[in-house]
């Protein structure tokens, strides 16, 4: 019975989503791509930043809406995230989401910086994927295995 406990616990903590570690970013990337999935003009949101809002950004986002099957998703985890600072340069962010559709399931990488003196997170990168279609990416590109913790653990 203890051990069949065990596994039923093992395997509730396997399907939870991962704890948020910064409110803020959280829920920064989770609107961004709100916004992105509702075609939202992204030059009015402050925590953008300009490079993800030009005409060429924006045709790019737009495949990522055709991921999302116009309604919201049924469900969101949170895959990691990565953050990492230092003094003269502020902080960097990496937020992975997987939203979850009844016919789709779109993973999302959203890329957040924080410069000397800021108060709030801007979004700067963007890198969506799903079943159908290539991966979507615009600004500051993902950090790879060596250049940060992998976004997937945690940190």
């Amino acid at each position: 019975m203890r051990l069949g406990l065990a596994f039923a616990a093992l395997a509730a903590l396997g399907a939870c989503s991962l704890p948020v570690a910064d409110r803020e970013s959280d829920a920064l990337a989770r609107a961004f791509y709100g916004e992105i999935r509702s075609g939202a003009d992204l030059g009015r949101d402050p925590h953008v930043d300009p490079a993800l809002a030009t005409p060429q950004a924006t045709a790019e986002l737009a495949a990522v809406r055709a991921w999302a099957p116009g309604q919201p998703p049924k469900q969101v985890n949170n895959g990691g995230w990565a953050y990492d600072s230092s003094l003269g340069r502020g902080a960097d962010a990496q937020l992975d989401h997987t939203y979850v559709y009844a016919g789709a399931t779109v993973h999302v990488l959203t890329m957040l910086r924080k410069l000397p003196g800021q108060t709030s997170w801007t979004i700067v990168g963007f890198e969506a994927n799903a079943e159908s279609g290539p991966t979507v990416a615009v600004g500051v590109p993902p950090k790879g295995a060596g250049d940060a913790p992998s976004p997937r653990g945690g940190d």
